[in-house]
């Protein structure tokens, strides 16, 4: 029996999936599945809770807890091998990213349709899904609490996803931060250098030598794959169709 204070009504912490009057029928059974999930995982959702309180106290991003809180991330990784992933339906691609790397651009591309908004100004603030014919792309927002990324609904998120797209547009460095989380957690991921057609067609072999000197030096030890390409001319670099193909292969 779950007591009253692990009620998701009751919790303090943010949900992944608020409600909104734009939900899909995926963001409303997502929601569920987190509701379900925090029921029968009370006491772990605790020691989560009160280890980002006292990171809260400290440390703003991940790469602080690595370098500034030892102690609460030996804690957090003990925590994630005891959190189940979240069961999710289905082949479920998570993509992250923030704004200005053409992170809606590249949704629609994926998905062959416009379906999220793209330009100036149109900010993903909350993860949100969008189906398509092979799987679901969920649009994971880039977070400047960084910290909200360490709870126990989105670990188990980000362990239920069968791939995570981390999108860059000129440096490993702008999302080094999430890359390391998702190192520690043991999750593999792909990182996608979008705006590739940006680059000087003369640059370009440079450019893809420093991403990848980057991942060695920074570290990185979950990267599967680095796809050089552009969402806005989606036919312009062969490496969209190696993509896809990742993409609708269903294995985790």
């Amino acid at each position: 029996m779950v007591s009253e204070t692990h009620h998701p009504e009751n919790m303090k912490s943010k949900q992944v999936v608020p409600q909104n009057a734009q939900e899909t029928g995926e963001d409303v059974a997502l929601r569920a599945e987190i509701a379900r999930y925090r029921e029968q995982h009370g006491e772990l959702l605790e020691r989560y809770e009160k280890l980002i309180e006292e990171m809260k106290k400290k440390i703003d991003s991940f790469e602080d807890l690595a370098e500034h809180d030892k102690e609460s991330m030996k804690i957090l990784i003990e925590l994630a091998p005891l959190t189940p992933p979240l069961p999710l339906k289905g082949n479920n691609i998570g993509l992250f990213g923030s704004t200005f790397t053409g992170k809606s651009t590249m949704l629609n591309a994926l998905l062959d349709q416009n379906v999220a908004p793209t330009g100036v100004g149109e900010i993903t603030t909350e993860i949100k899904a969008y189906q398509g014919s092979t799987f679901t792309l969920w649009d994971i927002p880039g977070r400047n609490d960084e910290l909200s990324y360490l709870s126990m609904e989105y670990i188990s998120f980000f362990k239920g996803l069968t791939r995570r797209l981390i999108l860059i547009q000129a440096t490993v460095k702008e999302n080094s931060s999430m890359m390391k989380l998702l190192d520690e957690l043991g999750l593999d991921y792909d990182i996608v250098f979008n705006k590739f057609d940006k680059v000087d067609e003369e640059e370009r072999t440079e450019v893809q030598k420093q991403i990848r000197s980057e991942i060695q030096l920074i570290g990185l030890k979950q990267v599967k794959n680095v796809f050089f390409v552009s969402a806005k001319h989606p036919k312009m670099f062969s490496d969209r169709m190696t993509m896809v193909h990742h993409l609708n292969t269903h294995s985790t």
